[in-house]
């Protein structure tokens, strides 16, 4: 059967307007898509233990208050010795409460270190997550806040880096 060349021409042109039309949609479903992936707000959480832990004024407070608690413990150590020698049925409740004083300074002074180390931590948080684009970062540590999330979002890594770069930049 021979077709006739009007009815060629208006399936070509069928055919080419189908896949303009195709192509756009395409186009414009891309676009839509782009457009609603930048819409997203950016989230992530960080391991807080880790963070603590690996933030260098951590570790400089932490090991001062180390050699600090030592120094005392030498001389209440000392001070028990020679207790014992002047009275020795008597002396254990004199090495118990020094001892337990001991432990309750350093108690304290745990306190004091996070108080210090969170003072220090939450505006670089703040600005890291500004810097970034976050709206969100979570805290993950274990106790209820996160109980899941993606790896992918954990950003606990690039902030221990964050952090120690801008402490060391103040120092």
């Amino acid at each position: 059967k021979m077709l006739n060349l009007t009815t060629v021409i208006n399936q070509s042109n069928l055919s080419m307007l189908t896949r303009t039309s195709l192509s756009n949609t395409l186009v414009l479903i891309s676009l839509l898509f782009l457009l609603s992936s930048c819409d997203r707000k950016k989230t992530g959480y960080v391991d807080v233990f880790k963070l603590v832990n690996e933030f260098e004024l951590q570790k400089e407070y932490s090991d001062q208050a180390k050699r600090d608690m030592n120094t005392e413990k030498a001389a209440i150590d000392s001070a028990v010795f020679t207790e014992k020698l002047r009275n020795p049925s008597g002396y254990e409740k004199f090495k118990n409460d020094l001892y337990n004083n001991l432990y309750q300074k350093a108690e304290q002074r745990n306190k004091e270190i996070e108080a210090m180390i969170w003072k220090r931590l939450n505006p670089y948080l703040i600005d890291f997550g500004k810097e970034n684009g976050y709206e969100y970062i979570y805290g993950a540590n274990g106790t209820g806040n996160v109980l899941y999330a993606d790896e992918h979002q954990d950003i606990t890594e690039e902030i221990i880096k964050y952090v120690n770069q801008r402490y060391h930049d103040k120092k």
